[in-house]
C-alpha cells in the first residue's frame, strides 16, 4: 500500500510535529506513538544513520492526530530534538 494511503483507500495528510536527530529519541517516540494507536511515520529514519545523524528525521503524524501527538509529548524531555516552528498550532 502506498504511503499516505488508508486501508480504505482515501488519501491521508500528514504534519510534521518533530525534528528528531538521535535514534534514541527516535525509539522512544515510536513507542509512545504506537501505544496511544497514532498513525505516524519517521521521515529521513532510514538515510540518517549513514548521514551519522546529521540530516535530522521528521516525526510525521496524520493531520487530525497531531494535537493528540503534540498533547502527549508537551511533557516529555527529548535529548535532542526539536519542535518544527510554525507548526504548533497549527491543525
Amino acid at each position: 500500500m502506498p504511503w499516505g494511503m488508508h486501508p480504505m483507500g482515501e488519501h491521508m495528510e500528514y504534519e510534521a510535529i518533530l525534528e528528531i536527530y538521535n535514534a534514541g529519541d527516535r525509539v522512544f517516540l515510536r513507542s509512545i506513538m504506537d501505544s496511544a494507536g497514532i498513525t505516524y511515520f519517521i521521515q529521513g529514519e532510514h538515510v540518517a544513520p549513514y548521514l551519522f545523524n546529521a540530516a535530522p528525521m521528521r516525526l510525521m503524524v496524520r493531520k487530525d492526530q497531531a494535537a493528540a501527538a503534540r498533547k502527549l509529548l508537551a511533557g516529555c524531555d527529548l535529548s535532542f530534538s526539536f519542535e518544527i516552528p510554525g507548526m504548533r498550532n497549527a491543525g
